[in-house]
C-alpha cells in the first residue's frame, strides 16, 4: 500500500480507479463497509483501490473551539486500510484555504484529473466542499454527466444504532468497552511509548509501565482489564487510567496510563506497545493512604485474574 501527502504526490494521474472519500476516524463498522466495497469494485475492474482522506480533522480547522479527538492514530488508520487490500491512501492536508474550494473545483482538479475514477464510493451523509455545499444531490448529477459509477452506503445499523466514531467515542468515555469494541469490531487500544515515572507503583510491589498516548482522546478514569501488547505477543495486565488522586492533593494533574503487566518484569523504557481494553473495573478513587491504595490495587488485580479465567480472549 502506498501512502501519500496529498495527490500531487502521484508521479502521474492513475489511469483508473476506485476512491472512496472521508475521515475514517476508527476505521468502525461502518466504515468497513465503505471499504469492502471499494476494494470489491477495484478487484471487479483491475483498476486500484484509493482512500482519500484528511489531516487534521476538518472541524480541528473550521472550528478550533470544538474539541475533536481522534480515536486512534493515523498510523493505525493505514494499518486498518492496509489489512483491507487499499492499495492507495492519500492524506490531503485540511486547511481555511483548501475549504474554500467548490465541490465542482475539488472533484475536478483532486478526484478526477488525479485518480480517474471508474467508481466513486460514499457514505450515506458525506457532504464535501466550500461550506459543505458538495451534497448527494449534486455528486449524483456530477457523476451521472461524466460516467463514474456511484455507489452510496445507508447508515449501518449496530445493536440498537447507526455506528459512528461518536457514539464509539461516547461508549469509551461512560465505560462500555465492550460495547465500543462491539461497533469498533476489533478492540480499542492505546498505544504510545513507555516513559520513566514515580516508580510508585514498584515501591509497593506493583511495577507499572507508564505510558504516553499517541492521541488525545481519552476514555473513562479508572481502572480496566486489558491486554498489553510488546513487540508482536500480548500479555494479560491491568491498567489504571487517570491522575493518581492519591497522590495529588488537590486530585488533578496530568491523565497517566499505567500498566502493570502480569508475570513480566523486563525493561520496557523507550518501548511503543499498545493496551487494549477489555472490560471496566471501577472509577479511579482517592484513597486515605498507601495501605488502603494496596489493598485496593489487590482486588483488582484478583478480579483481572477471574476475568481472564472466564473469557478467552481475542485481540
Amino acid at each position: 500500500m502506498q501512502v501519500l501527502e496529498g495527490v500531487n504526490q502521484l508521479q502521474s494521474p492513475l489511469l483508473s480507479s476506485v476512491v472512496t472519500i472521508g475521515n475514517f476516524d476508527g476505521v468502525h463498522l461502518g466504515h468497513q463497509q465503505l471499504v469492502e466495497n471499494v476494494v470489491r469494485e477495484a478487484r471487479y475492474y483491475g483498476v486500484p483501490s484509493v482512500v482519500y482522506t484528511f489531516h487534521p480533522h476538518p472541524v480541528k480547522v473550521l472550528h478550533p473551539e470544538r474539541p475533536t479527538y481522534r480515536l486512534f492514530d493515523l498510523k493505525d488508520q493505514q494499518e486498518q486500510f492496509a489489512s483491507r487490500g487499499i492499495e492507495y491512501v492519500i492524506i490531503e492536508e485540511f486547511t481555511k484555504k483548501f475549504s474554500q474550494i467548490t465541490p465542482q473545483d475539488f472533484l475536478d482538479k483532486y478526484i478526477v484529473a488525479k485518480l480517474n475514477p471508474k467508481t466513486l464510493v460514499v457514505g450515506h451523509d458525506f457532504s464535501f466542499g466550500a461550506d459543505r455545499s458538495g451534497n448527494m444531490q449534486f455528486l449524483e448529477k456530477y457523476c451521472a454527466a461524466r460516467g463514474i459509477r456511484l455507489i452510496m452506503i445507508p447508515p449501518f445499523q449496530h445493536d440498537g444504532g447507526v455506528v459512528s466514531s461518536s457514539r464509539i467515542r461516547d461508549k469509551l468515555r461512560s465505560g462500555e468497552v465492550e460495547q465500543a469494541n462491539s461497533l469498533l469490531a476489533r478492540t480499542y487500544y492505546v498505544r504510545g511509548h513507555v516513559e520513566q515515572g514515580f516508580q510508585r507503583g514498584r515501591t509497593i510491589g506493583v511495577p507499572t509501565a507508564n505510558i504516553h498516548p499517541d492521541v488525545e482522546f481519552i476514555p473513562r478514569q479508572g481502572v480496566y482489564c486489558t491486554l498489553t501488547k510488546i513487540g508482536g505477543h500480548l500479555h494479560p495486565s491491568i491498567t489504571n487510567i487517570g491522575v493518581n488522586p492519591t497522590f495529588q492533593q488537590n486530585g488533578k494533574g496530568l491523565v497517566k496510563i499505567e500498566t502493570h503487566i502480569f508475570d513480566f518484569d523486563a525493561q520496557l523504557y523507550g518501548l511503543e506497545v499498545e493496551v487494549y481494553l477489555l472490560h471496566f473495573i471501577r472509577d479511579e478513587m482517592k484513597f486515605g493512604g498507601v495501605d488502603q491504595l494496596k489493598a485496593q490495587i489487590q482486588k483488582d488485580i484478583a478480579e483481572t485474574r477471574r476475568y481472564f479465567n472466564e473469557h478467552s480472549q481475542d485481540s
